[in-house]
């Protein structure tokens, strides 16, 4: 049963029986929601990927053990599952909320971030380290982004060896400085991390959503806010839930999101990195990974784009780090001015 034909209500009746729900008829949201109306309201039905992620159930009921509430509840099946199989596919049923509210795009991330910043206080944990996990994430990470600036730049001193640089090439060879010096910069960071990493025995993990998104956040009737799909929801570094979606804003037309920087101190108000967090950050956000991923295809490609395509595909790439460059010099900046009225104040 493919999905867009489980808006047919003869086809979804049997797996919505499982929940004990009547539909009276349905509405396609998404290629893979759809709204089902009953006379006792109004509920999401989401198909789930057939390698969906294992800890997405856990982490449902963690949230509970925490007593955090402010989710889209899991509607459980008659055999209390929160995930039901039907026709060899996966769906999970949640109520369907009004989501209708006049506030800014701004007032919605910062409860957002709140909320984010909420859940990770409230599943944090500490794991112990055996004294070599941050040596070798350091030695790995640091030979890897060495051989990136290093085939870059022997790209760069092939074509200024050139007559004539195709619109590739001479794109290329204009953004290698500034791509440069954020590989250094990143590595100088990630360095710094590693220092401060070797004093550890342990370091935290929290529950990450995995999409933190305004899509991904819904209003109630009463204007109460609550997160939802947490298909990608896994234990890891805090940095993890804030760096994607630093990443996922930052593809976009050149623009300075000072509201990223803003929502970002918002989180740090519910739940502050410690020093090593921030600094690993710090390293991961300034690292410009799409420009070197471009730069590598275009080089061993054996069957390569169009000069066109390749080009905007640079040029994409390059927007992309400059508006994450924005933000790390806007979080670099204030970091570095708290250190200094945290050594005044100490002196």
């Amino acid at each position: 049963m493919s999905f867009a034909l489980a808006i047919r209500i003869d086809e979804i009746k049997p797996l919505l029986n499982n929940y004990e729900i009547e539909p009276e008829y349905t509405e396609e949201i998404s290629r893979k929601a759809i709204k089902v109306y009953t006379d006792s309201g109004a509920y999401v039905l989401k198909k789930l990927s057939k390698k969906f992620n294992p800890a997405f159930a856990d982490s449902l009921t963690n949230l509970d053990e925490q007593r955090f509430s402010s989710y889209v509840p899991i509607l459980k099946n008659r055999h209390q599952q929160f995930v039901s199989q039907y026709n060899g596919e996966f769906f999970y049923l949640m109520p369907w909320l009004p989501n209708e509210t006049d506030e800014e795009l701004d007032a919605r991330h910062q409860y957002l971030f709140k909320e984010v910043a909420n859940i990770h206080s409230r599943t944090k944990k500490e794991i112990k380290l055996n004294g070599q996990e941050a040596t070798s994430h350091f030695e790995t990470l640091t030979k890897r982004w060495e051989e990136s600036k290093a085939v870059y730049e022997a790209f760069v001193e092939q074509c200024e060896q050139r007559l004539y640089l195709s619109p590739f090439e001479l794109q290329a060879v204009t953004y290698f400085i500034e791509v440069s010096r954020a590989i250094d910069f990143s590595t100088k960071k990630l360095g710094e991390w590693s220092e401060k990493m070797k004093e550890k025995e342990q370091t935290r993990v929290v529950l990450n959503h995995g999409k933190i998104s305004a899509h991904h956040f819904l209003y109630d009737e009463n204007g109460t806010g609550y997160l939802t799909n947490f298909e990608q929801a896994r234990y890891g570094a805090p940095i993890d839930d804030i760096l994607l979606f630093m990443d996922r804003t930052a593809q976009t037309y050149p623009t300075q999101c000072a509201d990223c920087v803003n929502w970002f101190y918002t989180y740090q108000k519910g739940f502050p990195f410690t020093e090593e967090e921030m600094l690993l950050f710090l390293s991961y956000l300034a690292y410009p990974e799409r420009i070197c991923r471009n730069i590598k295809r275009y080089i061993q490609s054996t069957k390569p784009q169009s000069e066109l395509e390749s080009n905007k595909q640079l040029l994409k790439s390059y927007w992309h780090f400059k508006n994450m460059e924005y933000i790390v010099m806007k979080v670099f900046e204030i970091e570095e001015k708290k250190k200094l009225k945290d050594e005044s104040s100490g002196e």
